[in-house]
């Protein structure tokens, strides 16, 4: 089972790359990307359940296929692909597309972060708010290549500026300034402003390098 989800996870990072290749000039580039990122979290968020025997009921693979086949297809692959851009692109590049090797080999721009680089616990940072120059602690219970959820007993507000930092996994280490865009009791999302390329680079490869750009 364990090797059937890697080769479900492959398939899907290749298609994803492939389509957004496709689809670059596309005026609704970023929302597709934004939607494959929404499906390859869903699915990295079944395989680390499943590996750690946490699944639940009927919960399968077969919900995530359903959503990239049934949803995704039908709500953004069909439109978008019916674009005279996408159609010219598709056209001049098909013989690449057709020489793709079956065996599984390494095709994306960025290597995923092997999982244990990854930590399979709380992350605590440091949190200091520069708006209110007060320091503190927090967890972070989410993370995206766009920001941050953290859950802290400290008291934050709406638009403060808050700078976090932290040590995740053996080899990466993080100081961002960040900006409070929603709070919920003591949760906070927080979006990265001007984010050092090794962070953006530690996302990336974290989320399988999507290209995400700025959004």
């Amino acid at each position: 089972m364990g090797v059937l989800l890697g080769v479900l996870r492959n398939y899907a990072f290749t298609l994803f790359q492939t389509e957004e290749e496709q689809l670059v000039k596309d005026a609704d580039y970023t929302i597709h990307c934004l939607e494959h990122y929404a499906l390859v979290k869903s699915l990295n968020t079944f395989i680390h359940e499943f590996k750690n025997n946490r699944i639940k009921g009927e919960v399968s693979p077969s919900v995530f296929l359903e959503r990239l086949f049934l949803e995704h297809i039908e709500k953004f692959d069909k439109s978008d692909f019916a674009q005279e851009l996408a159609i010219e692109s598709l056209l001049t590049k098909s013989d690449l597309v057709d020489a793709l090797n079956p065996n599984f080999e390494e095709r994306r721009q960025y290597k995923r972060i092997p999982s244990e680089d990854v930590v399979d616990e709380n992350i605590h940072v440091h949190c200091y708010n520069a708006t209110k120059f007060i320091n503190g602690t927090a967890d972070i219970v989410n993370m995206s290549t766009g920001g941050l959820m953290l859950s802290t007993a400290s008291a934050h507000e709406i638009d403060d500026l808050l700078i976090v930092s932290c040590k995740i996994g053996s080899n990466f280490k993080m100081k961002e300034k960040v900006k409070v865009l929603t709070a919920s009791g003591q949760m906070y999302g927080v979006q990265f402003i001007s984010p050092a390329q090794e962070t953006v680079a530690f996302f990336t490869e974290l989320y399988g390098a999507l290209h995400m750009n700025n959004s």
